[in-house]
């Protein structure tokens, strides 16, 4: 077997300095590479959460606290379930192991069928059931004992997204003197949507025991506020503040504050030649003048079908562009336990073969798809190939795929969705309704009539913002808004 060095000791920076890290997802995977033999190999996670704090944790040699999915991360750690990552010089990874049925409850249930629809404003999807929220509730405890074993007071605890809420209010059970911090990385709902969960009091009690709390916009801000306001805390609208019961606890303040993308990775990455050579070979596949580019995981709230079938009333409407116009999908799997999502993927399967059976031409298909996930660099020639992105979210908390693109491009052109978050920093963009089919095709069309110049006039107002509010801008911020809290 592939030996790995466990972490047998914390690491010995200061402690007023020592940041945890606490999410659902791990930075660093384990995996077999070949079970009979025992090798097993580190592989890097995707992902703008895992890649963008990754830096900041290797730089401060703390620990990072998340569940471990694989079967060969536990074959890897010490008694603790300790590993450093990505080398010993690295940063201490402790891994939750989970039973089947916390999975089952904690993340395919309560997290992915009650609190992802909700925020997704998607009421009839989502599911109530109190054994999922039981679930939730002994994963999240797990979660927050973890975590304590390992603090001794003055830590910066830094808690992501929306399946662990109740975290931060049992470490302040315990430790009241806790720094701790949330970025919230999906939409929040109107307080008429959120307030349909039986259990809202006790997720907001549970995100309130923070210091500071992000969001990606402005409105899911301003959401978030009046769902305090309405559930009974007092609110300081114009300081963005929800004020503690107890006037002795800690405010929390309520910031807007988007991810960003690794900007240099991306631009320097698009200049390889051998990635050039990639996209100049998928332009000949495809046998299309302009392309289009749609990348997604597998999600309702994604507007995949919405999507195809705009392109369908685009070749309707304008079959001159049959032949020369193709989108290429590339749909990542996801939450495959949950049946809803088997049938989604039917759907799309069945829209699109009858699609392309309809307006096929020759060697042309209106849609190559594409069902696999891809590390960023493989993407990367897929954005280079691309003429435009079709980004279409019927919601989103904010869309790192439309940045990506940019930064790899010089004059790509973008049909974004007025609800996806990422809109609010892309002005360039050719915003429209998802659910208005028409009014997405005509943006197709407009944006393959459009005259060169147009497209460098709009780039150019889109890519200054990916350029400036980039990951390292994000994560600065945010951690500048947390150490204000305290003067």
């Amino acid at each position: 077997m592939t030996k790995f060095r466990t972490s047998n000791e914390q690491n010995k920076q200061a402690h007023q300095e020592r940041l945890v890290m606490i999410s659902n997802d791990e930075p660093y995977a384990h995996k077999f590479k070949n079970k009979e033999s025992g090798e097993i190999f580190q592989e890097k996670q995707p992902g703008g959460l895992t890649t963008g704090l990754d830096p900041l944790m290797q730089e401060r040699g703390n620990l990072w606290l998340a569940w471990g999915r694989e079967e060969a991360d536990f074959e890897v750690v010490d008694a603790n379930n300790s590993i450093m990552v990505p080398d010993q010089e690295g940063y201490q990874l402790k891994r939750l192991k989970l039973s089947k049925e916390e999975v089952d409850g904690f993340y395919y249930g309560f997290s992915n069928r009650t609190l992802w629809p909700i925020c997704h404003n998607f009421i009839t999807k989502a599911n109530f059931s109190r054994k999922n929220w039981k679930s939730y509730r002994q994963v999240n405890e797990k979660y927050a004992e973890s975590a304590l074993a390992e603090i001794e007071g003055d830590e910066w605890i830094w808690v992501q997204d929306y399946q662990l809420c109740l975290v931060p209010g049992m470490i302040r059970e315990r430790k009241p003197e806790a720094k701790l911090a949330l970025f919230w990385h999906i939409p929040w709902p109107p307080y008429e949507i959120f307030n349909t969960i039986p259990w809202r009091q006790k997720l907001l009690d549970g995100l309130l025991a923070n210091d500071l709390i992000g969001f990606h916009t402005e409105s899911y801000v301003e959401n978030f506020l009046k769902t305090a306001a309405q559930n009974g805390f007092k609110v300081d609208k114009k300081e963005q503040i929800v004020k503690p019961q107890d006037p002795n606890s800690q405010p929390t303040k309520v910031i807007s504050n988007p991810l960003g993308i690794d900007y240099d990775y991306f631009a320097s990455a698009a200049q390889r030649e051998e990635l050039k050579k990639q996209a100049k070979q998928l332009r000949q596949d495809f046998n299309a003048n302009h392309l289009i580019i749609g990348i997604d995981r597998l999600d309702y709230s994604k507007g995949i079908l919405s999507r195809l079938e705009a392109i369908d009333r685009l070749f309707e409407k304008y079959p001159q562009y049959r032949g020369e116009v193709s989108l290429i999908q590339r749909i990542c799997p996801s939450r495959t336990n949950i049946p809803e999502y088997k049938e989604m993927r039917r759907k799309i399967d069945r829209a699109i073969g009858d699609i392309n059976g309809r307006h096929n031409v020759g060697g042309w298909e209106p849609i190559r798809y594409f069902k696999q996930a891809l590390p960023q660099e493989k993407l990367i020639p897929y954005y280079l190939a691309a003429d435009s992105a079709l980004i279409t979210p019927l919601v989103d908390g904010l869309n790192l795929v439309a940045k990506e693109y940019l930064a790899c491009r010089e004059k790509g052109q973008l049909i974004l969705s007025e609800f996806a978050g990422v809109k609010e920093q892309l002005p360039g963009a050719e915003v429209v309704n998802p659910h208005n089919i028409d009014q997405v095709a005509e943006a197709i069309r407009q944006i393959i009539e459009m005259t060169e110049k147009e497209k460098k006039q709009r780039y150019s107002r889109m890519i200054k913002a990916v350029k400036n509010q980039d990951l390292d801008w994000w994560r600065d911020t945010f951690l500048k808004e947390w150490r204000n809290c305290y003067g």
